[in-house]
């Protein structure tokens, strides 16, 4: 499956004085967002009757910065057992 980047949500390096527990800031532009989800809704998954879209932050090649990716990954659910 192709690689979904959600639009609205924006990942940056800390600031340079932040304490070496934050790996990285992030912005949500909710307009932005919501129009992403809107029109992938195929993307959403449930959660307690909740939709919910599941997100991954990958650190890139050169370990420079960070992506936000949406997850995607559905369990096989026809596992004969």
């Amino acid at each position: 499956m192709e690689a979904k980047f959600p639009k609205g949500i924006r990942a940056f390096k800390p600031r340079e004085n932040a304490p070496d527990f934050v790996v990285t800031e992030l912005v949500v532009n909710l307009k932005e967002l919501g129009i992403f989800w809107r029109e992938n809704d195929d993307l959403l998954t449930d959660y307690k009757g909740e939709d919910q879209l599941k997100l991954t932050v990958l650190k890139s090649k050169d370990g420079t910065k960070h992506n936000i990716q949406v997850n995607t990954f559905k369990p096989k659910t026809d596992v004969p057992f």
